[in-house]
Formats: structure tokens, sequence, C-alpha cells
């Protein structure tokens, strides 16, 4: 079920991602950093406020920082997770301008259902795991879209490049390293997550995404959890759901929008 649905306005959903950015850089949110950051006025900002504190998706009060809720959180962490899925795809695949990638994004992301935003999900980790593919994609249709060839018709990947790939060819494999297995303090960049369907939703939902960079601030164990640095945000995992999280070998697996 969309926000929308839950009686969550796209526009509310945008001013929940922007508090969570701006909370993600900053120990504090205030009115004048919305509207800066949103480019509108302060004096439009307080009644979306207020809005968002009547559904208790945040703690608001006039003249005091913005506090996330427990399901505020959730909510604003879900839309910027849709968002970054959804530029991504917008520039990396389609080769669309970022500019006009991140406006089309804001206005796709409240609509994106979960069933698509999971296989959007799953995509990346595909992609990632087939180095043929990538190249494709880098050589044959982002060449075609951008004029390169003089037809479309003509593109030079007349035959997919990947019936010629050799299956006993293993040189470009990338060995997967589990987030618990990583030094702590370490970043990496998650490469996959090897789960059940709800325990996917679960971590998707809360930011875990392929070519997203996170941080092991500390191991876990069978008594405590793994806590987890992800957008500027401490999490906590249970240990046999942090086991879940694969993560690229050191300096492997960044994207342009992390860099």
């Amino acid at each position: 079920m969309s926000n929308s649905e839950n009686g969550i306005t796209g526009s509310l959903e945008d001013y929940l991602e922007t508090i969570y950015r701006i909370l993600g850089r900053s120990s504090v949110a205030r009115v004048r950093d919305i509207a800066e950051e949103m480019k509108v006025s302060p004096a439009s900002v307080t009644p979306a406020m207020k809005r968002l504190a009547e559904k208790k998706l945040i703690k608001y009060s006039k003249r005091n920082y913005i506090e996330f809720t427990e399901k505020g959180l959730f909510i604003a962490r879900r839309t910027m997770t849709r968002h970054n899925l959804l530029s991504r795809f917008l520039t990396e695949i389609l080769g669309i301008n970022k500019e006009q990638a991140e406006t089309d994004a804001c206005s796709m992301e409240h609509f994106l259902s979960e069933n698509s935003m999971e296989r959007l999900a799953a995509f990346f980790e595909f992609l990632a795991a087939c180095p043929d593919l990538q190249f494709l994609i880098d050589n044959g249709f982002s060449k075609c879209l951008e004029g390169e060839t003089e037809q479309l018709s003509r593109c030079r990947w007349s035959i997919c490049p990947l019936m010629n790939h050799d299956p006993d060819d293993n040189d470009k494999g990338l060995e997967l390293i589990r987030l618990i297995d990583i030094d702590p303090g370490s970043s990496r960049i998650i490469a996959r997550i090897n789960a059940d369907k709800q325990v996917r939703k679960q971590l998707i939902d809360s930011g875990f995404i392929q070519g997203a960079n996170i941080i092991l601030s500390r191991p876990g164990s069978n008594d405590l959890p793994c806590i987890v640095k992800l957008d500027g945000y401490d999490q906590e995992l249970p240990l046999e759901i942090a086991e879940c999280v694969l993560v690229h070998p050191e300096g492997e697996g960044k994207h342009e929008y992390e860099k």
C-alpha cells in the first residue's frame, strides 16, 4: 500500500525526505533549514510540519527542533530509498541526465509499489553480479541512446554479447564478503541481500540496497545486535539479519552518486 493510500500525500513525503537528509548530516532540523533545502518560504513549511505532527510522524512545536517519530523515520527512509533506486535506474541504465533524473525520481517515488521496489533492488544486485550485462549497457544500450550510431536499429550489439560469455571463465567474478566479517569501523558498499523475502523487504525498507555505503560500527553477537551506520544514521541489526548483508571487497562497487 502506498503512503498516499494511507493519507500521506506526496508533498508530505517530500518534507519527510528533506528532514531525513538534513538529520543525516546534522544533529538538528529547523523550519528554516527545511525551507532553505526545498527553496520555499518558512511560512509554507510551518503548516506542513503541523500536519506531520498531527499524523504523529514528527515531534514539532513552534521554535523547537524537529524530530522523527519511529513511524515518521520509517516512511522517510523508505521514500528516500525509492528515490535513490529510481534516480540510479534513470541515470545509470536509461542515461538520463542527473538533474532530470532527480526531478523524475521525486515524482515517481510516491507511487512505486512494494513489488516494483523489491524488483528494482533485485535488478541492481543482478547487474552487479553480471559484468557482461553492465558492459552491454555501458557500450551498447547507452551509446545507442546517445546517438553514437547512425540509427538505433544499427546498434553494434546486433548479437547479444552475453551469448559469447564463457561460463567457465571466473576471472570477472568478485568474492563478496559478509558484513559481519569486515573490520569494525570499516566502510563498504552493499552488494546484495542474501535472505528470504520478508527479511529482504525489511532491509530494503531500511535503506540496505546494492550500491549503498555502510559502516560496521559494532560487531554483534548472539546477545548483542550489530550497529551499522547508513545514511548518517545508526541502525541495530540482529546478528542473524546482519549475516544476510553481503558487501563488496574494499574499493569495489562504488557508484557515481556516492563520490
